[in-house]
């Protein structure tokens, strides 16, 4: 019996094959039409159906992640940035320990007067990944690069500054698939770690 995902990557590998063999066909017609050799070549050998051993089965889940991973960001962006939690998107994306995390500071900036400006660089990437585990659950590792991403006061717009002179941190984010959908669900940001 096969699952609906098995037939999923089942049919995506069969479109895929059938998508490579038209695209050959198609070069090899518009290639020896345009040589002046009057001689019919003959067309190439067909793929076989074996799947390419470098494609990453877990490839299309790691896309949907780091989706997930970047809204998370932008839910954080928008809380650091207002001093709220409201509209933010955070509920979709982030739960458990790291929506408190996100809270928490947020509550810290709005009650010192400050907010963040800008937006750090990232450069995630998806470490593990447990797609059998109950519930499925991945690690991502970023190097987060605040460089271009300041707190300042919210009333003057002054810089705060900081103790931490080093703006690139290494970060680990967990998470986890319930319902179907990818949520983060902690993380933590190794301020003794650079990159």
């Amino acid at each position: 019996m096969t699952t609906a995902r098995q037939h999923h990557t089942r049919s995506t590998r069969l479109r895929l094959l059938l998508a490579a063999t038209a695209t050959v066909a198609t070069v090899a017609a518009v290639t020896t039409g345009c040589t002046k050799d009057t001689k019919a070549t003959p067309p190439p050998p067909s793929p076989t159906a074996s799947p390419s051993p470098s494609a990453d089965p877990q490839a299309a889940e790691k896309t949907a992640l780091l989706g997930v991973y970047r809204a998370f960001w932008d839910a954080s962006l928008k809380a650091y940035s207002t001093g709220s939690m409201k509209d933010t998107g955070m509920e979709s994306v982030g739960t458990d320990k790291a929506y408190a995390k996100v809270q928490a500071t947020q509550i810290y900036y709005r009650d010192n007067g400050f907010v963040m400006t800008g937006a750090p660089n990232l450069s995630p990437k998806v470490t593990t990944m447990e797609t059998a585990a109950e519930p499925p659950k991945a690690t991502i590792t970023d190097c987060v690069d605040s460089t271009t991403y300041i707190q300042v006061e919210k009333q003057s717009g002054k810089p705060v500054e900081t103790m931490d002179k080093n703006r690139r941190h290494v970060a680990t984010y967990t998470a986890l698939k319930i319902g179907g959908a990818w949520q983060i669900r902690d993380f933590d940001i190794a301020r003794d770690q650079l990159c």
